[in-house]
């Protein structure tokens, strides 16, 4: 081939063709990272019960830890019976674990006079009042977030409003944790972890009964047939990340999220809790541990299924919370001058690459094939430039991704929640718009980053709508 004459269009393909590629071994990554989790952790769980727990703590002359599972929960009467009656069922003994529920005060105080439908208040108690006539149930219990708390940690109250977030909720519900209580586990108010999940914690604990906090995966796929194509292929690749990536990404960093997660008493009430202003109260309590203690959150194999936003509205608005929120740890860490370099410094690099950098380099994974679509309709391509068997090689590459996107739907379809044929058909058929849904990926990150640079990042927390599910 002479180089010399080769054209602008031609290099132009080249360089389109080495992009390609680059981030086609960049997706390739799932192999290795399904490998490593796997072999690291989901191989590795062994069969637990009550009575294997009890002789353990036996055999180290101590007591199986009692749990206090705290579930904040505003606006969320349509799936909090259900997240209840989950909890409750769990592999534990019941006299060694509690649920207690956090509402908040506004929710009553901004109800219509018209509106006759539950608050969750009204679940909630009902659930309690049936609970005292059941034997074999934990105790359920309920506290009310003040609509004047200030938010902090053993904070005041106030006398008027103040924002409303989860890191607040929590920090008012710490005050009532039953006093034998020695780990604190959180869930989203439609969580549904898997039923050996405290068993598992115990286990840990009893072997290792330091200050630890346990961080496991969330697989936001149970509403899965209630979505949009766009939030489908989200919920599926979201799922992917917490099973696949999230064990390596927590070797980088102290990754702590809001739900399906474990923290030790005493390490919460020594760090003083939540940042009740944090956009992502979760992120900014793992980081802090561990700057604060030393301590680094680690990852668990038992996951909890929960709900993807069902609008590409509301899933956009969430996204770009948990973008924006990230934003604000880096921010705040970087100016947290009392914690050493030695330890901040590290952090802080990973949280701009796990943020910022990445957000780029994938919104530009998904403007590479846009490009090149506009730049070949207009003849600016010539891919003569390449053998045309590779050329088919190369087209075929897609497939790949639609194998991938396939595989997830299969591997997760077990635990979203149970539809008709003609609907899972839909559903399945409507990731074939991969290559549209995949270009909004990664928008409301991108966004956080833009509005930053302008200083109109948003400011308050939101919550994420649910979507209605059958009352068991």
């Amino acid at each position: 081939m002479d180089w010399e004459i080769i054209s602008p269009a031609q290099i132009l393909y080249l360089v389109a063709v080495g992009f390609y590629l680059f981030f086609f071994a960049l997706f390739l990554r799932y192999i290795y990272w399904k490998w490593y989790a796997t072999k690291h952790y989901w191989r590795k769980r062994i069969p637990l019960s009550c009575e294997k727990v009890k002789k353990l703590a036996a055999a180290k002359k101590m007591s199986i830890p009692f749990f206090t599972i705290m579930v904040p929960a505003r606006n969320e009467a349509d799936v909090i019976a259900n997240t209840i009656e989950h909890l409750a069922s769990l592999n534990y003994p019941k006299d060694s674990y509690e649920i207690l529920i956090v509402t908040d005060e506004k929710e009553i105080l901004e109800k219509k006079e018209d509106d006759l439908s539950p608050t969750t208040m009204d679940v909630v108690e009902a659930k309690i009042q049936e609970f005292a006539g059941r034997k074999d149930v934990p105790q359920l219990r309920h506290c009310t977030v003040p609509y004047d708390f200030d938010g902090r940690y053993k904070g005041s109250r106030r006398g008027q409003s103040i924002p409303s977030t989860k890191g607040r909720a929590l920090n008012y519900a710490l005050e009532f944790v039953d006093p034998r209580t020695q780990i604190c586990a959180f869930y989203d108010a439609e969580s549904h972890p898997e039923q050996d999940v405290l068993l598992y914690i115990a286990w840990s604990w009893l072997h290792d009964p330091r200050e630890r906090i346990w961080q496991g995966p969330v697989f936001q796929v149970r509403n899965f047939y209630h979505l949009g194509f766009i939030t489908k292929v989200a919920a599926l690749y979201q799922a992917l990340s917490h099973e696949l990536y999230l064990p390596i990404l927590m070797k980088k960093l102290p990754f702590v999220g809001g739900t399906n997660l474990f923290i030790d008493r005493s390490l919460l009430e020594r760090i003083g809790g939540y940042d009740h202003r944090a956009l992502t109260e979760d992120l900014e309590l793992g980081v802090r541990a561990y700057l604060k203690t030393g301590v680094w959150a680690e990852y668990f194999p038992y996951y909890s299924t929960e709900q993807t936003p069902s609008t590409l509205y509301a899933y956009f608005r969430q996204r770009l919370r948990w973008g924006s929120g990230h934003l604000q740890v880096c921010e705040k860490f970087r100016n947290a001058f009392h914690y050493p370099w030695e330890k901040r410094g590290p952090i802080l690099y990973n949280l701009h690459w796990k943020g910022e950098g990445e957000w780029l380099l994938y919104q530009g994974a998904v403007l590479i094939p846009l490009t090149i679509l506009i730049l070949g309709m207009n003849g600016g391509l010539d891919p003569s430039i390449i053998p045309y068997q590779y050329r088919v090689v190369l087209h075929y590459l897609v497939l790949v991704y639609y194998a991938f996107t396939f595989y997830a739907y299969f591997h997760f379809r077990r635990l979203m929640a149970p539809v008709s044929l003609w609907q899972r058909i839909i559903g399945a058929l409507q990731l074939l718009a991969l290559p549209i849904a995949s270009f909004f990926l990664p928008l409301p990150y991108t966004f956080a980053s833009i509005l930053k640079a302008l200083n109109r990042q948003p400011r308050g927390w939101v919550k994420t709508p649910r979507t209605k599910e059958a009352t068991r």
